[in-house]
């Protein structure tokens, strides 16, 4: 039925146009207008395409997948031992954060993502501000990121008192949520050995080597080729436009996929290289090629090594 139809049933003339929706991105309540609204088009694709050891990979399925069929608790306490807690570990840029928004496509759950350092260090504050994050993520049945959670997992130490509060509060919240957790970071030396009881799955992630970064880039690739080929119906009623409105020298950046990935960047670098490379095509009025992501990466690399 379009929008310039009336409805067929009396009873929808009495609805609203339009409901709240939270906007789990920036975290606010928008109004959202119900004709625009479309079932949710998952991404099953994007476990797939992460760039992490095939024996990680099924580990993290299999555990997603095994919390998703069956809610069985291996604690004698209820309300215990019923969620799954994993650990991503590694430098920026070695594709943690891409984990975590994977296994809510594969779980078919929005990701509700909340960085720690915006959390505090008040441990009464904090106990709050984690318990009204974790209820939210049980009444929605979300995936919860908590990303650079550092902070909170390093070893206690006697004389730090404060610290030593923050992360028995953290321990103590994180222990009776029921459904899946993920904690990033990045920079632990020491993990409290508290934690590593309570982790069902904890991943290391090494830097990116060169084959990885071939994956990566071929990754980026195919996604600016999909991007071409996709049809954009337009909403000024002219006729649909097939991609951007911008064109990508696809061939030229196959033929050079082993230059690019013998640049040793990570994959965040690598996304905001094609991103700036693209917006220069576009400044130039060009089509996107191998040139301007050379230029953006070589003027990156100056500063690296200045």
């Amino acid at each position: 039925m379009s929008q310039e139809e009336p409805p067929r049933h009396p009873f929808l003339l009495l609805l609203p146009p339009t409901v709240l929706g939270y906007a789990m991105k920036d975290k606010t309540w928008r109004t959202l207008q119900v004709a625009h609204f479309s079932p949710i088009d998952w991404n099953k694709k994007a476990f797939e395409q992460l760039v992490l050891s095939p024996e990680k990979k099924e580990l993290i399925e299999a555990v997603i997948r095994g919390h998703i069929s069956t809610n069985d608790s291996t604690d004698v306490i209820e309300g215990k031992g019923k969620g799954v807690i994993i650990l991503l570990h590694g430098g920026p840029g070695t594709g943690k954060t891409l984990t975590a928004e994977s296994v809510a496509e594969l779980a078919e759950k929005p990701l509700y993502r909340v960085t720690c350092g915006d959390i505090g260090t008040d441990p009464e504050k904090v106990e709050k501000y984690l318990n009204s994050v974790l209820f939210i993520g049980g009444i929605w049945k979300a995936v919860v990121l908590l990303d650079e959670s550092d902070v909170f997992l390093e070893e206690r130490e006697r004389t730090d008192f404060k610290r030593n509060a923050l992360v028995s509060v953290f321990l103590r919240v994180l222990e009776y949520y029921e459904g899946i957790l993920i904690l990033t970071s990045n920079r632990v030396g020491l993990f409290d050995e508290a934690f590593k009881s309570r982790m069902q799955l904890a991943l290391h992630y090494p830097p990116v080597d060169k084959k990885g970064r071939v994956k990566i880039w071929n990754n980026f690739i195919n996604l600016l080729a999909r991007e071409q080929l996709r049809v954009v119906q337009s909403e000024d009623g002219s006729p649909p436009q097939v991609g951007h409105g911008e064109k990508v020298n696809i061939e030229e950046l196959r033929e050079n996929l082993d230059v690019l990935a013998g640049e040793k960047l990570n994959g965040r670098q690598i996304r905001n290289a094609i991103t700036t490379a693209r917006q220069l095509a576009r400044f130039r009025n060009k089509a996107m090629g191998f040139e301007h992501l050379e230029q953006t990466i070589r003027i990156a690399n100056d500063f690296e090594d200045a």
